[in-house]
């Protein structure tokens, strides 16, 4: 197995440079609203936008999140304060849609139609690509993957983690370390749950190995309602370009059959994931707020409920 380390390190490096380099720049759909409306004042503009989403005048405290969604250093806490803040800044439908997915990484408010068949269709895919060597590293009897699609998605979850391979292979036989991330997975199955842009290119990454390059990714984020991978100077997500490393990485190497390119590229995302982590112990160690937050963002492959007791 070749080793990434280079171009692993020169990734990260990268993210830090350019999200240390982007500029408090305020968000264009504030500044259309401001000059729309003749406002001179971005605290007076603030101060609107919090009146027209809420129906009173803010508190100093209050007045600060505004101003942090404007400079687009933060985002509404879920998907009910994103639409008002879209419709606090008048916008028609087409730009409500740009608004959630191109600023706010979250699927368009437009309906996505057959989100459920869509989901199917994938996860049915994926599980007739489990060959049954890998199924009986799982305890798993050959015909019953369906029922056993959480454990099987779980494993291949942690294989593109920094892991110890022992502890990788005790959590692949006892399913009860599954059972964690019973919740969590169950909601991704659900036609009518808004999942997180971020979680949903992880999920995507894991169904759609090996057969996964920037444009397939791409094409499905798209399918369910969010935006592409978001790589352009103006709308540029670190998140992404990571993901878009990693995936160059792996394009650029000789195809070796289904199981073997699959295994590739998890051993890609585990070297990106022991880089993150050794990059955001020292910037810990060094008390660097920004950097550290940045970093564990970055780890785009861990799910919120696979816990730190298995993967630090």
């Amino acid at each position: 197995m070749n080793t990434y380390k280079a171009q692993i390190y020169a990734c990260i490096e990268n993210c830090l440079k350019m999200n240390g380099q982007k500029a408090r720049q305020n968000s264009v759909w504030f500044e259309n609203y401001r000059k729309r409306h003749k406002i001179a004042s971005l605290q007076e503009l603030d101060r609107e936008i919090f009146f027209r989403m809420y129906a009173k005048n803010p508190q100093p405290h209050e007045l600060q999140k505004i101003r942090f969604w404007r400079l687009k250093q933060h985002t509404p806490r879920n998907r009910e304060e994103s639409i008002r803040l879209g419709q606090a800044l008048e916008l028609s439908r087409p730009e409500m849609d740009r608004f959630l997915t191109e600023e706010l990484h979250s699927q368009r408010l437009s309906p996505v139609t057959d989100k459920g068949e869509a989901m199917e269709y994938l996860f049915q895919q994926y599980l007739c690509r489990i060959p049954d060597a890998r199924l009986d590293k799982l305890h798993i009897r050959p015909g019953t993957q369906r029922r056993h699609l959480r454990h099987i998605f779980f494993a291949d979850a942690l294989d593109c983690l920094d892991i110890e391979a022992s502890i990788r292979e005790h959590c692949y036989k006892e399913h009860l370390y599954s059972r964690n991330f019973a919740s969590e997975f169950k909601k991704y199955l659900l036609p009518d749950t808004v999942i997180s842009r971020e979680n949903l290119m992880r999920l995507l990454i894991l169904v759609l190995l090996p057969n996964l390059d920037k444009d397939a990714l791409s094409q499905w984020l798209i399918r369910f309602g969010y935006a592409p991978l978001m790589l352009a100077q103006d709308s540029f997500s670190c998140v992404d370009y990571a993901i878009g490393e990693a995936l160059d990485l792996f394009q650029q190497a000789p195809r070796m059959g289904m199981a073997a390119d699959k295994e590739h590229m998890q051993e890609i995302l585990r070297q990106y994931d022991h880089a993150v982590k050794k990059r955001l112990r020292a910037e810990q160690s060094a008390s660097n707020a920004a950097d550290e937050r940045l970093l564990k963002k970055m780890r785009f492959m861990k799910f919120r409920s696979i816990g730190n007791d298995i993967i630090e």
